[in-house]
């Protein structure tokens, strides 16, 4: 049983409790929510102690997964329409969208739904209650404590961390808040945000073990919480918050000077976890060998570091499935600037690679291409997918859901799930972070941090193994005898291809400090047209290239406003630059 499963199982008892106490006594101690029960009767059930912990995993990525904007069901947007790499339909129907990508953000607002200000200090409180009251669990055995105080720090650094990219320094909140007392906390420097999250990552990996048994699939393990300690020290030592800070930045937005060597301890902490090990010597985390089935897979899948569990359900596949099959969206459009990121295996770019035919752009790509997208013609639940004008999966009229792009996502589509009859339903489990980024987290960080010039070949062998082995899983050929700056370009676009819907791109843009470039052009597709039994992609519409939305970036867009209802309740919050 997994751990979504015990949580599932566990509240079921509870309520069938609650209604039994309900039936004979008016006031029933275990109707009351654990953390406003008093705490040394909360804490004394060994079982709830545990329960308490296992309420945080819900929260994980702030409690969101595939519908971050918007929420709704599958309505919602995934946080890449937010980026280059997709684009949500129908087209400028998703309100909460629209204000990132068509730049009318207000400070009001405190940002879109992405932004899950709020969401993320439930977390950390909800981890702070358990943490000051662990002690009264005396039943408890002082194994089982220490690895469940663990856990609670662990979440607490995710969700400082969720916060930390999105705003830049926050308040730090290190035990409950008391009402009673001054609840204006100014918000920590990042060198201070960064040094408490690091901090946190580090006790808990002191506590956790390595693997569970099967049954227990979904805890934090040792190599979670030095993953994240590594995520962590890979955005600190980026431009935006190292060399290249946006104008107007204080110590709030970024450090008071520049170090290099802040490359080096991401370094390191990646390295901690491509050394680790089990008890009988076998590597802790590997590549799965199924690129695809990653996301599905649970037993045997160590590649999966952290994981948002998430019910049996076909939900993504209709909120994501091409819309002419029965009750799907096809919400999630992949950019052809998305595209043509994925090689030719011939090595080539397109326009020099003879072979390569523009009215089969899928064909002859980086393995990963048909494993994450969905394109005219190919096979899916008993028929051909059809993207074409006037095809079952076009849009009828302006405003109507179906691909405009030429391309959907096909990613978290698992084929074993069905939404036509007879309808099936899967695991679906949302990647927080997997073993392929820790390889690209140390690529990138070994290349930043050696003292060279762009033009200078790179020698460290380990960083050509972390990316051709990603690459490897596409079927592409190594490379080798790049360039700093050629490998830098290359682990850029091996992040996007690796990592594509999985709402990593707009971060990455960000803290590169490249989202004021990127962000601020249009996004692109190909327009179909079946003629007879010919099928011809144009990749231009009266002359112009095929331009499906705008993208409006100011530069006040690198960091979210903070909301005005916290800021009216914290005076001692100060806003983010240009809100």
């Amino acid at each position: 049983m997994f751990l979504y499963d015990i949580y599932i199982k566990y509240m079921k008892k509870l309520i069938v409790l609650f209604v039994i106490v309900a039936t004979f006594c008016s006031c029933a101690m275990d109707e009351i929510p654990l953390e406003t029960m008093p705490q040394e009767i909360a804490f004394r059930d060994s079982n709830r102690v545990e329960m308490f912990v296992n309420e945080l995993y819900p929260y994980l990525n702030a409690g969101v997964s595939y519908n971050r904007i918007g929420g709704g069901g599958t309505g919602g947007s995934m946080a890449d329409c937010m980026s280059d790499i997709a684009v949500y339909t129908p087209v400028g129907m998703q309100p909460e969208l629209n204000k990132f990508i068509l730049g009318t953000l207000t400070g009001a607002s405190g940002g879109n739904t992405d932004a899950r200000w709020a969401e993320c200090y439930m977390v950390i409180r909800k981890a702070n209650v358990f943490l000051n009251n662990v002690d009264y669990a005396t039943t408890t055995s002082e194994a089982k404590r220490k690895r469940l105080i663990a856990e609670a720090k662990l979440h607490k650094a995710l969700a400082h961390f969720e916060l930390f990219k999105r705003y830049g320094g926050i308040p730090i909140m290190d035990n409950v808040l008391d009402m009673s007392g001054d609840i204006n906390i100014p918000r920590g420097t990042v060198e201070e945000c960064v040094n408490y999250m690091v901090r946190l990552c580090d006790e808990a990996a002191d506590a956790l073990p390595t693997r569970y048994p099967d049954n227990d699939y979904g805890r934090f393990t040792k190599g979670a919480a030095l993953g994240v300690k590594a995520k962590i020290l890979l955005y600190a030592a980026s431009p935006l918050y190292n060399e290249k800070p946006v104008p107007e930045a204080t110590e709030i937005n970024r450090y008071a000077l520049p170090d290099r060597d802040r490359w080096r301890l991401a370094v390191e902490a990646a390295l901690a976890v491509m050394n680790l090990t089990n008890a009988d010597g076998t590597p802790a985390h590997e590549l799965f060998p199924s690129y695809q089935r990653t996301f599905f897979t649970r037993i045997g899948n160590t590649e999966s570091i952290i994981m948002k569990q998430q019910a049996m359900t076909n939900n993504v596949e209709k909120a994501n499935a091409p819309s002419g099959y029965q009750g799907a969206r096809g919400n999630t459009n992949a950019t052809l600037e998305l595209i043509n990121m994925y090689e030719l295996k011939s090595g080539l770019k397109s326009e020099d690679d003879p072979d390569y035919n523009p009215q089969k752009p899928y064909e002859g790509r980086d393995d990963r291409f048909k494993q994450s997208i969905i394109y005219n013609g190919m096979t899916l639940w008993e028929r051909e997918v059809e993207f074409f004008v006037g095809g079952a999966d076009y849009p009828a009229t302006s405003g109507v859901k179906g691909c405009v792009t030429g391309f959907t996502m096909f990613k978290h589509i698992d084929p074993q799930s069905r939404i036509v009859s007879p309808e099936k339903t899967t695991f679906h489990d949302w990647p927080v972070l997997r073993y392929a980024e820790i390889l690209l987290i140390y690529a990138e960080s070994m290349n930043e941090f050696l003292g060279m010039d762009d033009g200078d070949i790179v020698s460290d062998e380990k960083i050509y193994e972390c990316v051709n082995a990603t690459r490897a899983r596409g079927g592409l050929d190594p490379v080798s005898n790049l360039t700093k700056a050629e490998m830098r370009e290359l682990i850029h676009r091996e992040r996007t291809i690796e990592l594509a819907f999985e709402d990593q791109r707009c971060h990455d843009l960000k803290r590169w400090r490249e989202a004021e470039v990127v962000l601020n052009q249009p996004v692109h597709g190909v327009q179909i047209i079946k003629d007879g039994a010919n099928i011809i992609y144009n990749y231009e519409v009266n002359g112009e290239p095929y331009e499906v939305e705008r993208r409006i970036f100011p530069m006040k867009f690198y960091f979210y406003p903070i909301p005005q209802n916290e800021l009216d309740k914290n005076t001692a919050l100060v806003k983010n630059p240009g809100w």
